[in-house]
């Protein structure tokens, strides 16, 4: 006869963080009625820093900037490499993809700034490389693949809310526990988890009648999780909803709610409503006046910034600076440029790409990036204004081989 054994089992349970509704602030916002003006209405200081150009530091566009104590530190999708800029836009170091299958890309990275490092993958979510700011690799870690791993997270995009603890985002599925990718975590959309890349914590929850967007989200610029601006508050823009939430170490708010025009609003029943599955992208090449999505959200004093996204092309209005106390919105493609820009391009009016306008927030600066053909048109623009350049502007001006100009400015 087999012996009778007990045995106890200590399971973890992770932790699920409640959203606390209590202090969200509604915005009526028509971006059609943005205000304008020049950029001394609006800024105190507009400083352009240009990115050093070797056969090295060649790049295509900026596709995610992060901003840290000495450097600028920018992924190039068109590369497919992550370069290190100094402050003062001295090329000081690139991590490069492995040439091959796009499997092999870096598509994206992410910046413990407690232990300086540089974290990413670029050999298809097996392996997470840290890097140090000088872009030598220190240290490698296997990832498990997504139908083995338990309570582990398989991606290079996180957002560290300390040295040892990051968060990342979650997506909408239909998947229950007899799937082989179920997670304990698979119905939430805000993960909390250690730098063994385990989740300890969840929220965000969602639905089953809400996973019908599952296929049909469309994203346009940094998001839905971006840095806020202030150390460990992170903003996060619900698909669909036009809401924003303030995911900190311990709590999850929602602290904002857009309400756009009747023209621009999506369906109160966009979400749930079974009619529109599999027809969403229809609705919006229908109705290109229609929101979609809200990304590119930080925060700088009593400014909330923010980007709209809608089907049609050309909008000036996309990029938006939200005046909490004053209700004043500036559409920031409305700024004209004048003697505190030097007469020269706030924004690109050159080139395009889904990452354009204001990339960053950190201690109280605003970061956007102008291309060198961005630049010189500008410049060749306001050749009237006889503007008074600073020595290394005038230097870089008659350089016409600079790829890249990035300038950051601090709001009034």
């Amino acid at each position: 006869m087999l012996p009778f054994l007990l045995c106890s089992l200590k399971v973890e349970a992770q932790k699920i963080i409640p959203v606390d509704s209590s202090k969200a602030m509604t915005l009526r916002v028509d971006p059609s009625n943005a205000m304008g003006g020049v950029v001394s209405d609006f800024f105190t200081e507009v400083n352009y820093v240009p990115l050093e150009t070797t056969d090295e530091s060649l790049f295509g566009s900026i596709a995610q900037l992060e901003v840290v104590d000495d450097y600028y530190i920018i992924l190039d999708h068109n590369t497919h490499s992550i370069l290190i800029f100094t402050k003062t836009g001295k090329f000081h170091a690139k991590i490069k993809s492995v040439q091959g299958s796009g499997s092999n890309y870096i598509w994206d990275f992410c910046v413990n700034k407690w232990t300086k490092h540089i974290i990413f993958t670029k050999d298809g979510y097996k392996t997470l490389s840290y890097a140090d700011y000088d872009g030598k690799v220190v240290k490698s870690v296997k990832l498990q693949r997504e139908d083995q791993a338990k309570d582990e997270i398989s991606t290079s995009h996180y957002y560290f809310i300390s040295p040892d603890k990051a968060i990342s985002t979650g997506w909408y599925n239909k998947m229950d526990s007899t799937d082989k990718y179920w997670k304990t975590y698979s119905k939430s959309l805000i993960h909390y988890s250690n730098d063994d890349h385990k989740v300890y914590a969840q929220g965000l929850g969602f639905k089953d009648e809400e996973a019908n967007i599952a296929d049909e989200i469309i994203s346009s610029g940094l998001g839905p999780l971006t840095a806020s601006g202030t150390d460990s508050v992170y903003f996060y823009s619900k698909p669909y909803t036009n809401t924003i939430y303030s995911v900190t170490p311990n709590t999850i708010k929602l602290s904002y709610k857009f309400i756009f025009p009747y023209f621009s609003s999506l369906p109160m029943d966009f979400i749930t409503n079974k009619e529109y599955d599999k027809k969403r992208y229809e609705y919006f090449q229908k109705h290109n006046d229609a929101i979609f999505c809200v990304s590119n959200t930080f925060a700088s004093g009593d400014n909330l910034i923010f980007r709209t996204a809608t089907w049609g092309s050309g909008n000036k209005e996309d990029n938006l600076i939200y005046n909490l106390k004053t209700g004043t919105l500036i559409a920031y493609k409305h700024i004209a440029q004048d003697e505190k820009s030097y007469h020269l391009a706030i924004y690109d009016q050159a080139t395009y790409n889904s990452f354009e306008g204001l990339l960053a927030s950190t201690n109280g600066k605003l970061y956007s990036s102008i291309s060198s053909l961005g630049m010189f048109k500008a410049h060749e623009a306001a050749a009237e204004q006889k503007a008074q350049y600073p020595r290394y502007l005038q230097t870089t001006l008659k350089k016409a081989a600079v790829k890249t100009t990035r300038l950051y400015w601090s709001l009034s």
